[in-house]
């Protein structure tokens, strides 16, 4: 936190071209207008919001959650989608039996897994692979998935 409000945001987007002085965000679902800006390491923005001129108006604003109006944000790339696009679609298998709801990301390195909890509330781990990811239809809010079969076996005595 600097004296003179400014707060070190941290993007989940490597794109920091867009935060800019007069760039509207939302922070904890109240607009809120950058006054400046300027990129730190490690993934971080130093970022003074207009009105947010002292420490203490900006640790009050510690942990809050930033979001950026949609229509700011550019298309992804074709067969490529935003966490928030995926987030809360119904997961389906390939013969039209929920699986559940997707909940959560996980970036891996290799690939994402696909947290998704289940109509019971247990969570099955879902790797974000073509083998196992057969369609992704986000205006239908659906995730069509082939899940591997578990596969048991019995020893005999």
């Amino acid at each position: 936190m600097g004296l003179d409000g400014r707060v070190e945001v941290e993007l989940f987007s490597e794109d920091t071209s867009r935060i800019v002085p007069g760039y509207s965000m939302f922070v904890d679902g109240r607009s809120l207008t950058v006054a400046s800006s300027a990129p730190r390491p490690k993934g971080l923005v130093a970022v003074r919001f207009e009105g947010v001129t002292d420490r203490d108006a900006a640790d009050l604003l510690r942990g809050a959650d930033i979001s950026v109006p949609e229509s700011s944000i550019p298309p992804a790339p074709e067969g490529t989608y935003y966490h928030y696009q995926l987030i809360g679609l119904s997961v389906m298998d390939m013969n039209g039996q929920q699986v559940g709801t997707l909940s959560g990301i996980m970036e891996t390195g290799a690939n994402d897994v696909y947290v998704v909890t289940s109509q019971t509330g247990g969570e099955i781990l879902v790797p974000a692979i073509r083998d196992v990811i057969k369609e992704i239809d986000i205006t239908n809010k659906i995730v069509k998935v082939d899940l591997p079969v578990e596969k048991t076996s019995q020893v005999d005595k």
